[in-house]
């Protein structure tokens, strides 16, 4: 799972970019030079009324699901964001499902803007008449899959603008932490594979000895068979020579008997490979 990340590091990173002298911090309340991205979500946005009708095509545009009352306001965070963003070094960019993401320390980070809505009772005061109503209250979110979410949004002490910086300070860090935890949960995946690996080549090693076993069980019978043929051949001989009886289809017969040994007998039998190779 994700480490937390320590307050302390989020509030060192904060000040380093407060102290950064060149870094984009001031937010007009006013676009003058809005950048491109600021211009592309301004044009996607009034494409259409209805959100999922906007299309982007190839460019990035920063995801808003807001009312047009809080456009303006909600461009000009937009914009330094972005700006901020980028002069930090991280890239704007389509993923790989066309989904608007910021690239930041390998890792792909989506973020989005919304008015905060909330549940208003009617009149007759039941729980299923209840309204969804959104407020003036904007709300900036990062997150990177479903688990790991971390949302920004006005409050009655401090407004967004005020935590534009904040905001940036996390999300490089979330993304860090990230990579870094994603690093180590791949890793950990490569130490299973090689574990897997190993015990399956141990089952095939046990499955290979069991295979040898049955053929020297196997050659071992061929061989008992094999001894008693001869056997048999050599004392019928015997017998016969001595009762007078050994003919000359006797001794064809015992030739034959001899070169079936040879085809029955594990010892004679030219095998292509070592029985004990695997």
């Amino acid at each position: 799972m994700l480490t937390t990340i320590p307050k302390q590091e989020i509030e060192d990173r904060i000040k380093a970019i407060e102290f950064d002298k060149k870094a984009p911090l001031s937010i007009s309340k006013r676009l003058t030079s809005p950048h491109e991205i600021t211009t592309d979500t301004k044009n996607w946005f009034e494409s259409s009324n209805n959100y999922w009708e906007r299309k982007s095509k190839d460019k990035f545009v920063f995801p808003l699901s807001i009312d047009k009352k809080s456009l303006s306001r909600a461009l000009n965070i937009v914009d330094s964001l972005v700006k901020l963003f980028e002069y930090r070094g991280h890239i704007f960019k389509k993923d790989a499902n066309s989904n608007n993401v910021i690239l930041m320390s390998g890792r792909e980070i989506n973020i989005s803007m919304r008015n905060v809505g909330k549940y208003q009772d009617n009149d007759d005061g039941s729980y299923r008449s209840r309204d969804f109503v959104m407020t003036d209250v904007l709300c900036v979110q990062i997150y990177e899959d479903t688990w790991h979410r971390k949302e920004w949004k006005d409050t009655p002490y401090s407004t967004l603008e005020d935590k534009l910086i904040r905001v940036v300070a996390y999300t490089e860090l979330f993304a860090e932490y990230s990579r870094e935890y994603h690093l180590q949960l791949e890793e950990r995946w490569r130490k299973d594979a090689i574990i897997r690996e190993q015990e399956l080549e141990k089952k095939r090693e046990a499955e290979r000895e069991q295979e040898k076993i049955k053929q020297l069980i196997i050659d071992a019978e061929a061989f008992d068979k094999a001894q008693k043929v001869e056997n048999y051949l050599l004392e019928r001989k015997v017998y016969m020579e001595r009762n007078n009886l050994y003919t000359d289809d006797e001794q064809k017969y015992y030739e034959w008997g001899i070169k079936q040994i040879q085809n029955i007998n594990p010892l004679l039998v030219k095998k292509s490979c070592d029985p004990l190779q695997n």
